[in-house]
């Protein structure tokens, strides 16, 4: 058990020397994590307990309690204000941000009969952040929104960043396991743990790298538009109110005698159903006629 014990000392001690400081929670679950790898691995160390007793590997070197960790944070801005002149505008905020270094990451326009608005998503450096700013309001009229923000994630990248530094520790000394492993068994358990802890690493770059890009490259919102006045017409005079109002008339006539003759299947058949009525009167009173001359003539 004695290389066993050595083993379980070296990644525990590893493990916890990476960080020390203000963060001595990622230590604590480096550490436990590391711990509970190892005694999953038992099985794997075990079977180096005939091994030739080797001395450990010294620990790296802790970080300099001293030093002057540099700040994270990430600068956004929102700005929304109308112009004169779309085109303009448009162009000048293009000079603008290629003049700080900066792109535009994302754009959405929209045109009506109302309005020209567009919506832009500027990445510019941190160090221009300010005086991009300033150059995309000036000259500006009147500004309807100007909103600033900055969000200190300084605390949160040493402590990601010590939890990658942890596993980076881990995975080298699951390596040397692996090195020493002499059958598949213990060649398996110790890939199973490998594989966990480079994905939480590549997680953990991942994260940093977002870090990284947010800080570098600050997000102006940029929102501008241009909107067009309509004046309502003016009344008509009276002699063109006569003139309208014959021309309707006249409208209102021709579509009369249009509705008249699509009717046309309505008055054939009227026609029909007088001349039946009109020939049935006259038999009606025909007969009466006959009737009383027959009366007349035999008294």
């Amino acid at each position: 058990m004695k290389t066993f014990t050595l083993l379980t000392a070296v990644l525990l001690f590893t493990a916890c020397s990476t960080k020390n400081g203000g963060n001595t929670a990622a230590m604590e679950v480096a550490g436990a994590e590391d711990a509970a790898a190892v005694e999953a691995l038992a099985p794997a160390a075990q079977g180096l307990m005939d091994m030739k007793d080797a001395p450990a590997p010294p620990p790296p070197p802790a970080p300099d309690a001293n030093a002057v960790i540099p700040q994270k944070i990430i600068r956004d801005a929102v700005i929304t204000y109308g112009v004169k002149d779309f085109n303009t505008v448009k162009s000048r905020i293009a000079a603008v941000v290629s003049k700080h270094g900066g792109y535009i990451a994302n754009e959405r326009q929209q045109n009506n009969a109302m309005e020209w608005r567009s919506e832009l998503e500027i990445k510019v450096p941190s160090g221009k952040f300010s005086d991009c700013v300033d150059a995309l309001v000036s000259g500006v009229a009147r500004v309807d929104e100007k909103k600033i923000t900055s969000t200190d994630v300084t605390e949160q990248y040493v402590d990601l960043d010590a939890r990658m530094r942890a596993r980076q520790e881990t995975e080298k000394r699951y390596l040397q396991l692996l090195q020493q492993a002499k059958n598949v068994k213990e060649i398996l358990e110790v890939e199973v743990q490998l594989k966990q802890i480079r994905e939480e690493i590549e997680s953990a770059k991942g994260r940093l790298q977002y870090f990284d890009h947010h800080v570098a490259y600050s997000t102006i919102t940029l929102t501008y538009y241009e909107t067009f006045s309509h004046t309502n017409p003016q009344a008509p005079g009276f002699f063109e109110r006569v003139g309208l109002s014959l021309a309707d008339g006249w409208n209102n006539l021709l579509a009369l005698g249009i509705a008249v003759l699509s009717a046309w299947p309505l008055w054939v058949a009227i026609v029909f159903i007088f001349i039946f009525i009109k020939r049935a009167v006259r038999r009606r009173k025909a007969r009466k006629t006959g009737i009383g001359a027959a009366t007349n003539v035999n008294p």
